[in-house]
């Protein structure tokens, strides 16, 4: 698979980092982009940085637009111009498949940057879903995590509130946990961060072996102990309320973006 990234920011170094460590060689992987710091990181990792005109004189598997949101239709036209019936799989945020110049041909995606790790959840929607291009992107996607395919366009807004900023939701109370590890070590905070590291690792360890919360609770807690007196404080204070109506926030916010572009 020859995959061309228009754009190497953040989101596309994450899925170019986690296709390399999948063994993708990196004769496979093409990318446009000026910015020369983010130029000699790919070029570090063998990868082919060119211009524009690279498009119509290559033919790709997959054309990934990876620009900022206020230049993605004008990229899509470009391309366009410069690759008709090319296959673009989009990874910009809030643009609608019906607002590109060839919606038809127009893979959507809602990648996270757990893609660097193999470990990223991507949401996926097409029009055509039985299209080639459309299988090339589930393979892609693969490669560097899970994927959910998405029955509604919309569907994504929700995908977007719980996975795509999800993960900030949790950094910010982890990051509550860290300040307070900090506070009782004694000023020694990278001996608290690496304590932290080990104890947020094991969360997913635990979950791998009991995949149900309420039991992993109930093998800590014990009536009357500090425990139970913690959460039920977190009940009183409406944490499942709280994280809700953060992804609402987050899901109303998607929508005015796609409105707004």
């Amino acid at each position: 698979m020859k995959i061309c990234f228009v754009g190497g920011g953040n989101i596309a170094q994450a899925i170019i980092d986690g296709l390399l460590k999948s063994q993708l060689p990196p004769e496979e992987i093409v990318c446009i982009e000026r910015n020369q710091e983010k130029i000699d990181l790919l070029k570090s990792q063998k990868i082919t940085v060119a211009s524009f005109e690279c498009l119509s004189e290559d033919i790709f598997d997959l054309i990934v637009l990876a620009v900022k949101p206020k230049d993605a239709l004008v990229v899509a036209q470009k391309i366009e111009d410069l690759a008709p019936h090319s296959n673009i799989l989009t990874v910009v945020a809030g643009i609608g498949i019906s607002k590109y110049p060839t919606s038809a041909s127009i893979i959507r995606s809602m990648p996270n940057t757990a893609s660097a790790y193999n470990k990223g959840i991507t949401a996926l929607y097409a029009e055509d879903q039985e299209a080639p291009a459309f299988k090339n992107a589930c393979t892609l996607f693969e490669r560097v995590g899970h994927i959910m395919v998405m029955e509604n366009e919309d569907d994504i807004h929700t995908f977007t509130s719980i996975i795509g900023s999800g993960q900030a939701f949790l950094f910010q109370v982890l990051n509550v946990y860290l300040g307070e590890l900090k506070a009782i070590n004694n000023g020694n905070d990278e001996h608290a961060i690496n304590i932290f590291q080990d104890f947020v690792s094991s969360l997913g360890d635990l979950f791998g072996k009991e995949r149900d919360f309420e039991m992993l609770i109930n093998k800590i807690k014990s009536p009357g102990g500090t425990t139970q007196a913690g959460l039920e404080s977190l009940e009183d204070s409406k944490i499942d309320s709280i994280f809700k109506d953060a992804f609402r926030a987050a899901k109303e916010r998607s929508i005015q973006i796609s409105d707004e572009n």
